[in-house]
């Protein structure tokens, strides 16, 4: 192998790793900074002919990207929406926060262990896949799969913080069942994706 051949592999090497690290500070930069929508109102009429009212958040950004301090619920509410189910909800959501915060994993650990488990698996399937090729290099088939793998499985990992979405709702529910059983709200939970 010649020097130029040894610097322009090195170069691109750098490039890539210059792309990773600017592309995971973007997403994680991104990711958290969006809010869950405008609160929009939904009234209802139920089979008895007595009012309801469908709260739900106008969610725009999808969940990876709504910051956990401003997780909210989606509800119903038999009636009217008064100071009554204001409060259970307010606290629900603020434990709930807490609780999801505590109980899910760094974010940045998620993305990076994502990344790093698909990188291995690339490098792995990509380079034994290379043998079946006459001539090729089974390095550089395995670094090549180790590249495109990582960055989908950091992709991966990004998205899969989502389900921070569904640990709160899932606590919202169970905290307004449990502890405001007669508030008269019902959390209307909602898929990650």
């Amino acid at each position: 192998m010649s020097n130029r051949t040894t610097v322009r592999k090195a170069v691109s090497v750098i490039i890539t790793l210059i792309l990773l690290a600017v592309a995971t500070a973007w997403l994680l930069v991104t990711s958290g900074c969006a809010g869950p929508g405008a609160l929009k109102r939904i009234p209802l009429t139920d089979e008895n002919g007595q009012p309801a009212t469908l709260v739900a958040h106008n969610q725009i950004f999808p969940d990876w990207m709504v910051d956990g301090d401003q997780l909210a619920i989606n509800y119903l509410v038999s009636g009217s929406v008064g100071s009554k189910q204001l409060a259970a909800i307010a606290e629900a959501e603020r434990g709930c926060r807490v609780y999801t915060h505590t109980v899910r994993p760094n974010e940045l650990v998620a993305v990076l262990s994502h990344g790093t488990l698909y990188a291995i698996a690339g490098a792995i399937g990509v380079g034994l896949g290379a043998e079946v090729f006459a001539g090729a290099q089974w390095r550089e088939y395995a670094q090549y799969g180790a590249f495109v793998s990582g960055f989908a499985g950091a992709a991966n990992g990004i998205v899969t913080t989502s389900g921070k979405t569904y640990t709160f709702e899932n606590c919202a529910e169970r905290v307004i069942t449990k502890l405001f059983p007669n508030a008269g709200v019902t959390v209307i939970q909602k898929s990650p994706y």
